[in-house]
């Protein structure tokens, strides 16, 4: 029987947050806006180069993969096209880095959107749970959504030292990130008294021990009769 993995319920507890997917990219926001803001057009080059390097060893890696794989499992992967695509866009980058530079706006501008897309699901969400002052979080997603939009709308909205303007929203948008994640731990701290739930892997585990006791009970012998008295 196939099992559908994606359509099971998650293991993780009601009310439960991802600490490290917040803070990796709080951390990786304001890492890049401190060095855009120190180090400038350094820091894309720098940047590029690792992005090659990185992009170039995949490739290798994968068309490795692909030489050693048997046909039938070539048949069904795409690891070699890949590994080429890889190669061709790591040696572009590696001896062109000023791509990085000229996309710089349009990849901030799409990381902008996504995370005004996310904060409006977030407020929503608070608004179905009644939370009180779920539009701070809509005030924070137009924000996001504000800059994102007139970035890839008109790069030149930046100014001449687009570098640091980003590198200074980037921080903006750490300090953001990191507010919205307090905000939404602070009401679900306040929501789980009224509304905690059993954690799914207690519930499993409860219904295992229920099921075991019922087969035990069943296989167990059924108590005889008592023996007539003799008249």
């Amino acid at each position: 029987m196939t099992n559908f993995h994606f359509l099971k319920q998650s293991e993780k507890k009601p009310g439960e947050l991802d600490t490290w997917s917040v803070i990796l990219p709080f951390a990786f926001d304001l890492i890049c806006g401190i060095l855009l803001i120190a180090l400038g057009n350094l820091a894309l080059r720098v940047t590029s180069y690792a992005l090659a390097g990185v992009m170039i060893i995949s490739a290798i890696y994968m068309i490795i993969v692909y030489v050693r794989s048997k046909p039938l499992v070539k048949i069904t992967e795409l690891r070699l096209a890949s590994g080429l695509v890889l190669i061709v866009a790591g040696a572009l980058l590696a001896f062109n880095p000023e791509y990085l530079e000229n996309l710089l706006p349009f990849i901030w501008g799409i990381a902008l959107l996504f995370g005004a897309f996310v904060k409006i699901q977030y407020a929503f969400d608070e608004l179905a749970l009644k939370i009180e002052k779920w539009w701070i979080m809509l005030i924070l997603a137009a924000f996001s959504m504000v800059i994102g939009i007139l970035t890839l709308a008109n790069p030149a909205f930046l100014g001449e030292n687009r570098n640091v303007i980003i590198g200074i929203m980037l921080i903006v948008e750490a300090i953001i990130d990191l507010v919205v994640f307090l905000l939404i731990r602070k009401a679900l701290k306040n929501l789980a008294p009224a509304g905690a739930t059993i954690p799914l892997s207690e519930t499993r585990q409860k219904a295992a021990e229920s099921a075991v006791q019922s087969a035990v009970a069943a296989a167990a012998p059924a108590p005889e009769p008592p023996a007539e008295s003799e008249q």
